[in-house]
């Protein structure tokens, strides 16, 4: 047995349980404890997981809706040195399982993350999408598990403000004492991983690992009108990351010298350009006009293209800085 909890969140999940919990079955004995979310749900998802979700420490807990707020009181719930997430419709190997918690405790990690395989409802495998994490260990060339510098973590993270840090939670593993401390947000609609990602890029020690051992299942969104206007509000990722780095300053995570090296400034206002010209974009690309007939949308797509390579180019002159500073 491991020193793991898990938290299994649901809503009205009944379409995705058989084979998430199929995909539970040949590792849920190594975990400790187990805690069931469940926003209120009305489908018989309940009922399911009382009859098919066979462990000696299970719980059975109620949250009103609220992804990232369910996420927090479930991890409240757990008295295990680490967490797994296990939302439903996504799965993981025994192996995998095993391989992120020996991964967390060799290299003393708060965060380890690995990279799925995206598959859909039916269960077929689709094109990998390029999240954070596959950049992560394409750029290092990580070959075996890995802890990342804090300013690593950093640097990827903000390059990929519209993406997750932590990929899909899935499958990844998390100290519980880290997410006590460090909850996610719930301002931010859908996308509070991601904004958990950019505000504790740099105070949490993250490790990865390379290998597929999980799959991500692409589906429709089940996210309230609540969680919808609050992402439509929600700080963008340069003000999140401004905010985080005065923070980490302030705490004494980084300092003003560490800033300068990976070129903070620079990054920060090439990151805006690009959020305010992909804005631009997509809400022309909305416009009735077609926007390929649209001159003004192709100088805003131009202009989006022309930051997100300028930002790349800002990654590997930082990640170089950052060798330089730490050979081997």
């Amino acid at each position: 047995m491991l020193p793991l909890g898990v938290i299994i969140p649901t809503k009205n999940s009944m379409a995705y349980l058989p084979r998430h919990v199929a995909g539970l079955r040949p590792w849920l004995d190594l975990a400790r404890e187990v805690v069931v979310v469940d926003s209120y749900s009305n489908d018989g998802t309940l009922d399911y997981l009382r009859a098919n979700l066979k462990h000696p420490a299970v719980r059975f807990t109620n949250h009103p809706p609220g992804l990232y707020a369910s996420w927090n009181h479930g991890i409240g719930q757990i008295t295990s040195q680490y967490v797994f997430i296990a939302t439903t419709g996504d799965t993981i190997t025994r192996e995998g399982i095993c391989r992120l918690v020996e991964t967390a405790e060799s290299l003393t990690c708060d965060v380890v993350i690995s990279n799925p395989i995206f598959c859909d409802a039916s269960g077929n495998t689709l094109p990998d999408r390029q999240w954070p994490v596959h950049d992560v260990i394409a750029t290092l060339g990580v070959k075996q598990p890995r802890r990342l510098q804090p300013f690593e973590a950093v640097i990827f993270a903000a390059l990929h403000p519209t993406d997750a840090l932590t990929g899909s939670c899935a499958s990844d593993l998390f100290r519980t004492e880290i997410l006590e401390r460090h909850p996610f947000p719930t301002d931010f609609g859908i996308s509070g991983d991601t904004m958990w990602g950019l505000m504790h890029a740099a105070e949490v020690v993250w490790g990865v690992v390379p290998e597929s051992f999980s799959t991500f299942l692409l589906h429709p969104t089940n996210a309230s009108p609540t969680e919808r206007a609050t992402y439509a509000a929600a700080r963008r990722a340069d003000a999140v990351l401004c905010a985080a780095a005065k923070r980490w300053q302030l705490d004494g995570v980084v300092s003003g010298d560490d800033l300068t090296l990976i070129r903070w400034t620079e990054l920060l206002d090439t990151l805006g350009g690009f959020l305010d010209s992909k804005a631009s974009f997509d809400s022309l690309r909305r416009g009735r006009v077609p926007w390929a007939l649209n001159p003004a949308a192709w100088a805003e797509r131009r202009r989006r293209n022309q930051s997100f390579t300028r930002l790349q180019d800002l990654k590997r002159e930082a990640l170089a800085g950052l060798v330089a500073r730490h050979p081997g």
